[in-house]
Formats: structure tokens, sequence, C-alpha cells
């Protein structure tokens, strides 16, 4: 069941924007004592940003660069768009069986169990498919249903095995792990770790973060903020918005955008413009909020009704603001 959500009056941030992306408040505690340290970084073809709330043992600024350090080498290995990254070197190898290191690993393996629960609507192995939605050049869907692919690991990281012409593009399922592996070396009571649009929320005691999510029609402003709470014990949260409205190219009267449709190999035909998911972590949420948008809104309604996902608000094509039940609870 989708109900409609209610449009707050007041919108004070926005997913992915530059620091400060998030606004964290401390429930009865004097302000600045318990303020946010926020540090945010240009990285992943965006801004990606730390904040931390309750940190005494060293500057929290420190303890955030280090955090962002770890971040931006991660992505170095995960980056399509560097020529020396582990993915661009396995792209390029011409090989059916490929070795590649311990972080590449991961995000494949990751990669694999989001193809799984997403019914296979989250491939990563379509990348002839979201460069043709680039460049416009035309694709031809595969014969069989998927190009198969697999890990075979080893003591430095894993074999990967592939059927000839595959090739990776890790996209949001790079940005939700890292979002995820970072927060899990970020210190302090609360944080949050701002992966670029995808969320990775730790909250304690009585703290709380706001987070704007950002209405992407002309006018702008915000389609609702989401109010993640401690409630006097720790929390974890994964918030993650996917949507047509940004990746977006155009070639002469065709507009394309990068969700690619396993089904057509093209970019997906939906009613919804933009899917917001709350879940148990940022990579989940990321995951999810993809297969609301290509699967659309009747579809997206099964398959997100599951354990993990505790909401979801969508805008759709004729402009509605849609929300699950479950979604209304955290809309502040």
């Amino acid at each position: 069941m989708i109900a409609e959500a209610p449009v707050p009056a007041v919108m004070p941030v926005a997913i992915g924007a530059p620091a400060p992306a998030v606004m964290p408040v401390a429930v009865g505690a004097p302000a600045p004592a318990d303020a946010a340290t926020s540090v945010a970084r240009p990285m992943m073809g965006g801004t990606v940003s730390v904040h931390i709330v309750g940190w005494d043992d060293r500057p929290a600024t420190e303890a955030a660069g280090r955090v962002l350090d770890r971040i931006d080498v991660w992505a170095a290995r995960l980056s399509r768009f560097r020529a020396d990254s582990d993915l661009s070197r396995l792209n390029a190898d011409l090989g059916d069986v490929v070795s590649v290191g311990a972080t590449l690993t991961a995000v494949l393996d990751w990669a694999r169990i989001a193809e799984g629960i997403s019914d296979g609507l989250v491939d990563v192995a379509m990348l002839d498919a979201r460069l043709a939605a680039e460049t416009g050049a035309p694709v031809a869907r595969p014969q069989s249903a998927a190009r198969r692919w697999s890990l075979a690991r080893h003591s430095r990281g894993a074999a990967v095995r592939r059927e000839p012409g595959v090739g990776f593009d890790l996209d949001g399922v790079a940005k939700g792990w890292l979002a995820d592996r970072a927060l899990a070396i970020t210190p302090g009571r609360s944080a949050l770790v701002d992966g670029d649009g995808d969320l990775a929320v730790r909250v304690a005691g009585d703290d709380e973060f706001l987070v704007a999510v950002a209405d992407p029609r002309p006018a702008g402003g915000d389609l609702a903020v989401v109010r993640l709470a401690g409630v006097g014990r720790t929390r974890h949260w994964g918030l993650a918005t996917s949507g047509t409205s940004v990746h977006r190219w155009s070639h002469g009267t065709d507009a394309a955008h990068h969700l690619i449709d396993p089904a057509t190999w093209r970019p997906a035909a939906t009613d919804v413009v933009q899917a917001t998911v709350l879940a148990d972590t940022a990579r989940e949420a990321e995951v999810f909020a993809k297969v609301a948008v290509i699967a659309g809104i009747e579809r997206a309604t099964v398959l997100l009704d599951r354990p993990g996902v505790h909401g979801v608000l969508m805008l759709t094509t004729r402009g509605e603001i849609r929300a699950t039940p479950e979604m209304l609870q955290w809309l502040a």
C-alpha cells in the first residue's frame, strides 16, 4: 500500500549538497557542545562528507579527514573513470579470468548479492549498456538473460571469471558499500557518512539527524525531511536516493539516463522520477532506491515490502509524492 506523503513546509538541507549536507541535532543538549563536526571533499564525481557528534579524543576535523582519506583510497580502486583503478584494469583485460584485489573483490561480492535481492534489476555487468546510454551508440542485448560472471577467492582477493565481452560498472553499488565501510571506522557517539547521496548513519542516545530529500523538478526545493533519532539507544540506517533526473544525456531528439533495465538493456521506462529508501544499510538503501525507479510504482511496492526496508518515498511522472506507510513515521 502506498500513501500520499505530507510535504514539509521547512526544507533545511539537500542530500548530496556540499557540507553541511546533513543537519545533526543533539536533542536537549546545549550547543555548541554537541554540535556536529562536518568535513566535505570533492570525490566520486560529487561531494563526500563525514559528520561526527561526540568525539573528544582528538580534533574531530582530523578524525573526519582521516575517514575521507580512506574513502578516497578505496574509491580510487573502484572508479571506471581512472585508467589506473582496479576496475579499469579489469575492464581493459581481455582475459576470461582476471585476478583482482581485496577491495574490488568485496564490492563485486556485494554486487552479486545486490543482483539477487533485486530480482536481477541491479546488474553491474552491463557496462556496454551504460556506455550506450552516455554516447547514444546502439547496443544489442545479449542472447542469454544475463552474461555470467563469478568470483573464485584466493589469499589476496579473487579471480573473476566471465563470459567474453562482460564489463563492469559499479556506480552506486560501490558508493553505498563505501558509505557503510567508512561509517564502520568513523569515531564519535553519532556519525553520518554521505557518499555523494548514499548515506550511512549511526545515531546514539538523544542525538538525531535531519536529512532533506531534494526535489529534482525545476522549481527545486525539497520533497521531505527525514528525521533519524537514537531515542535513547544506538541505531544504524542507510538512506539513499536514485532517479532519472541526474546523469542524463541528450542525443539529438532522444534523451537517456543512467538507470538501465536489464530486460531491455536500455534506460528504464518508468513512472518513477525519483525514489528515496530508508533501510538497514546504505548499500541496501542504494540498491532498493534503484529498484524502485527501474521497476515502477506497482512492482516496486511488492519488491520493497521486505525486512530491512523501513520506508520508501517516490516522486512520480505525474508529479505525485508517494510514500509507503512505514516511511511516514520518519518524516519530520
